[in-house]
């Protein structure tokens, strides 16, 4: 039950963390309209830079919580 939560707990900060970002990108982006197509690539996440982040803070997650239901 443990792991259970853990992952979870991990699930749930990388959801977090992407809504703050969104929630960031949303407000600081340009209110200025510009000709042209402007569109978002799904398959840039799967880069290397984005992945290891997105690891990063669902380990901080599961530790977090891995830990504090350890004891």
């Amino acid at each position: 039950m443990i792991y259970a939560k853990s992952i979870v707990a991990g699930i749930v900060a990388v959801f977090s963390v992407a809504v703050l970002i969104a929630i960031y990108l949303s407000v600081s982006a340009s209110k200025e309209q510009s000709a042209g197509a402007i569109g978002w690539n799904p398959i840039s996440v799967l880069r290397p830079g984005p992945v290891l982040i997105i690891l990063a803070v669902f380990a901080v997650g599961f530790i977090w919580e891995f830990r504090r239901a350890s004891r």
